[in-house]
């Protein structure tokens, strides 16, 4: 009897394995685009607001130029005195729970920079 109770307990358990695969999530593929500032410190937006929770964002500076980059986040008046800086080949990044849903504005203090905007 007891080998039965170790067999019973052995399929409940690679069930319950099976059954909990059926239930797992997919993670959403990030989203990445290349914004290219139009006008040198002047904030633009970058990424509007969003509905859903973001889980990730990443905004790279990826200019070989030198130039410097700063990211604001909200729709209020965007200025460099609020905002974060981001150096040449750094990275403004974020995970949960402080991952913004706000729209994010940035400049660059060239026009025709641009930035790798990463988010899922």
């Amino acid at each position: 009897m007891d080998g039965c109770i170790v067999l019973g307990v052995a399929s409940l358990a690679i069930a319950l394995l099976l059954g909990s695969a059926a239930f797992a999530q997919t993670p959403l593929a990030p989203t990445d685009t290349v914004a290219t500032i139009e006008t040198g410190n002047k904030f633009q937006q970058v990424l509007a607001s969003s509905e859903t929770e973001r889980r990730m964002l990443r905004i790279s500076n990826n200019n070989a130029n030198g130039d410097s980059c700063w990211v604001f986040v909200g729709s209020g008046r965007a200025s460099k005195e609020g905002s974060y800086a981001v150096l040449p080949g750094k990275e403004y990044l974020r995970y949960p729970p402080f991952v913004p849903s706000d729209a994010i504005q940035a400049t660059c203090a060239s026009s025709s920079d641009t930035l790798d905007v990463e988010y899922q």
